[in-house]
């Protein structure tokens, strides 16, 4: 790990002559954090796309398989993008994909249900109050929909956990911990 961070060091003061923040090597950018005074490695933007972009592609509506695949597709990715990148400073990244893969799952899962006797009837099952289940089952559009609170607390992050989605914060900590 030593020699890797390194040989990274001087790969950017030789190609980039001290601007640092501007370098990108092996898919990681690089910023100064002022109050340790040294330079931490980041995700950049166009590498943050293209795993969101996979993410979306795999949580798509139109893809008619089984949610629980696509679970299991969605970890695979999640697992290969964290343990590439978790000697940066993914932290607040890794929660921006989490909250995106929620979405995009919950949308996955009410397009399933299909028509509004369904969605009444499992949200019932789920918990929710008749009254709010009747008015979220009405409602148009996957996207608006699924950021309700009806919808969310329905579907909460524990129950899709129980359902086989990867959190992808929990992912970097677990990982983090078994490389120390």
């Amino acid at each position: 790990m030593f020699w890797r961070m390194l040989f990274m060091y001087f790969f950017i003061i030789k190609k980039y002559n001290d601007s640092t923040t501007k370098a990108k090597y092996l898919g990681f950018a690089f910023y100064y954090q002022f109050q340790e005074k040294k330079y931490r490695m980041k995700v950049p933007k166009k590498s943050l796309d293209k795993v969101m972009k996979k993410v979306r592609k795999l949580t798509s509506r139109k893809w008619s398989v089984s949610n629980s695949y696509k679970a299991k597709k969605i970890a695979k990715v999640v697992r290969g993008w964290i343990n590439y990148f978790k000697i940066g400073s993914i932290l607040t990244v890794s929660r921006k994909l989490d909250t995106v893969i929620r979405y995009r799952f919950r949308m996955c899962i009410w397009k399933h249900w299909k028509n509004p006797k369904t969605r009444y009837k499992n949200l019932v099952k789920l918990g929710i109050s008749k009254k709010n289940a009747r008015c979220a089952a009405g409602f148009h559009g996957y996207a608006r929909v699924c950021r309700t609170k009806t919808v969310c607390y329905a579907m909460s992050n524990a129950r899709l956990k129980k359902f086989g989605l990867l959190s992808a914060e929990e992912y970097l900590c677990k990982a983090r911990c078994q490389v120390n």
